[in-house]
């Protein structure tokens, strides 16, 4: 029986020089390929991270108002990066509730008068939230009747 491993007289051991430039050139351009590709995946994540977080603003202050039986309003700030849930009654914010998005992503539109949710759940005005950055859009959609839906622009 024969040992496979076994090394013979005058073999050479390992790998030639040549062959690692040949294996270290092809990660370095497996590399360059790769490197803006997670950049734009960045922006996009960061972009996906700002709409969904106006979603959930969104919703949370839909059931708020259902569970608290009273209206609440989603308005948005001047600079279009901060957005906020206010009792319409008193104007005081409510309490966690501001939120700063990312400062390569705003609010680009929305409705003009700030939306209001009611007791069973409708939204006034209706309308679209439209949230832009550098890596595209998304549109956080608000029916009459409260539903929320998400999409890419």
């Amino acid at each position: 029986m024969t040992n496979k491993w076994k090394v013979e007289p005058g073999a050479s051991q390992g790998f030639s020089l040549a062959e690692l430039m040949i294996v270290i050139a092809c990660t370095a351009l497996l590399l360059a390929a790769g490197v803006p590709n997670m950049s734009h995946l960045q922006k996009e994540w960061v972009l996906w991270n700002s709409a969904k977080s106006v979603e959930v603003s969104l919703q949370w202050g839909r059931m708020q108002a259902i569970a608290s039986n009273s209206p609440l309003i989603f308005e948005i700030d001047e600079s279009r990066r901060k957005f906020y849930w206010m009792d319409p009654e008193s104007g005081q914010l409510y309490s966690n509730s501001s939120r700063q998005l990312s400062s390569d992503v705003l609010i680009a539109s929305f409705p003009r008068r700030p939306l209001r949710f009611y007791q069973h759940g409708n939204a006034a005005p209706a309308g679209t939230f439209i949230i832009e950055g550098e890596a595209g859009s998304y549109s956080v959609v608000v029916s009459p009747g409260g539903r929320i839906r998400f999409q890419r622009n």
